[in-house]
């Protein structure tokens, strides 16, 4: 990760805290219509708790991540696509504006994500 522009997660009992680092690629909406952002799966990593993360396989579904204490749903990662969706929206001003790109989309979508 660099020292650049990042986004910071922490559950609910701030057990764990993921840190997404650089630009992400979009804002989509999932199939529970839970809006959540789309980065690359090499931006982002565990900052702290990472023995409190609970993994289960979800199949086509993605690879959910929770936290262990309090159960939030930390992030879902499709490692086929290289994507990791966050059930959040960053916190700056350009957060409304974050279209995915149209080259990307076709896969995202296959995936169960709507833009």
């Amino acid at each position: 990760m660099s020292n650049g522009l990042y986004q910071q997660l922490t559950c609910d009992c701030q057990a764990v805290c993921l840190l997404a680092c650089g630009a992400p690629l979009g804002i989509a909406t999932n199939a529970t219509d839970e809006t959540v952002t789309l980065w690359p799966s090499e931006a982002v990593q565990v900052g702290e708790g990472v023995d409190d993360l609970a993994f289960r396989a979800e199949g086509p579904d993605g690879d959910v991540q929770c936290c262990r204490r309090c159960g939030e749903v930390m992030l879902v990662e499709h490692e086929e696509a290289g994507v990791v969706a966050i059930p959040w929206t960053p916190v700056d001003d350009d957060a409304a504006t974050l279209e995915v790109a149209a080259s990307i989309r076709a896969p995202l979508e296959a995936l169960g994500y709507r833009f």
